[in-house]
């Protein structure tokens, strides 16, 4: 298990039975499910941060429907086929990639965190090896340079801590979504649609040297709306578009819907 960080005076946190203290006498209790919340409320924007039950329902239910494999089968194809060192997925959401992750890395090796307490506690779910944590990922709860890998799947780079916490030499994969993807979507949504690729080069810098950048493209037909509003709700469109839009969009369904990844593989330097 990952050695964690006290959130209050940066100093190790130790386990005992189900709480995590440390010297200092700051003490963060596990809940039932396995997780621990380091998020200071000082930190927090609101009283609950991040996605919230609804987005997490539905973002597993879409995602258990395996629609996106292809996508994490090659994710996995870039990772070492035993494990090297301790590994972080940020933003973990819901677990359904890190649960993947962590049957090649090693679930023991494994930390997930991700700010929002709903998808915390579904991920604990899924896995009871991996430390799983409520978290921001501008202030993480681990030490230096203690991570061989960190893997960033649609959310925000927080490129200062993912650089600590890297050690030198360590692997940064990131994933963002290409011009194509989901275009029928999009385009039953706005009127004007924005075609945009993902470069995570526009947010990291010198500490990081880009190893290659792939793009993984393939197509799944969706069988009924349900299954269509549960990728509308995990999706930004959920906020950016019209609800009338929204209300629409169960006329896509059995029609082919096109997925359009970007991976990018950085070395810290």
């Amino acid at each position: 298990m990952p050695t964690l960080k006290c959130p209050s005076c940066d100093i190790p946190l130790q386990l005992t039975d189900t709480t995590w203290h440390c010297d200092n006498g700051h003490r963060f209790d596990r809940a039932r499910r396995g997780y621990t919340n380091l998020l200071l409320a000082q930190h927090r924007r609101s009283r609950s941060p991040g996605d919230d039950k609804a987005m997490v329902q539905a973002r597993t239910a879409f995602l258990d429907l395996g629609r996106y494999q292809p996508l994490a089968d090659e994710l996995l194809n870039k990772l070492p086929a035993e494990p090297d060192g301790d590994w972080l997925d940020l933003g973990c959401g819901e677990g359904w990639y890190s649960e993947q992750f962590a049957s090649q890395l090693g679930a023991e090796h494994g930390v997930g965190v991700d700010i929002s307490k709903f998808a915390i506690d579904a991920a604990a779910k899924r896995n009871k090896q991996v430390t799983w944590l409520v978290a921001s990922g501008a202030r993480l709860p681990l030490f230096d340079e203690c991570m061989q890998r960190v893997l960033v799947l649609f959310t925000r780079l927080f490129t200062d801590d993912i650089a600590r916490v890297l050690k030198p030499g360590g692997e940064l994969i990131v994933v963002g979504t290409g011009e194509n993807h989901l275009m029928p979507l999009r385009e039953a949504l706005y009127e004007d649609v924005r075609q945009s690729g993902f470069d995570a080069g526009k947010f990291l810098d010198a500490r990081f040297e880009l190893i290659d950048s792939e793009e993984v493209q393939f197509e799944w037909t969706p069988e009924n709306e349900q299954e269509l509003q549960n990728l509308l709700t995990m999706t930004p469109h959920h906020w950016r578009a019209k609800p009338s839009a929204k209300a629409d969009i169960g006329k896509l369904a059995g029609k082919t819907m096109p997925a359009h990844f970007v991976i990018q593989r950085y070395r810290k330097q």
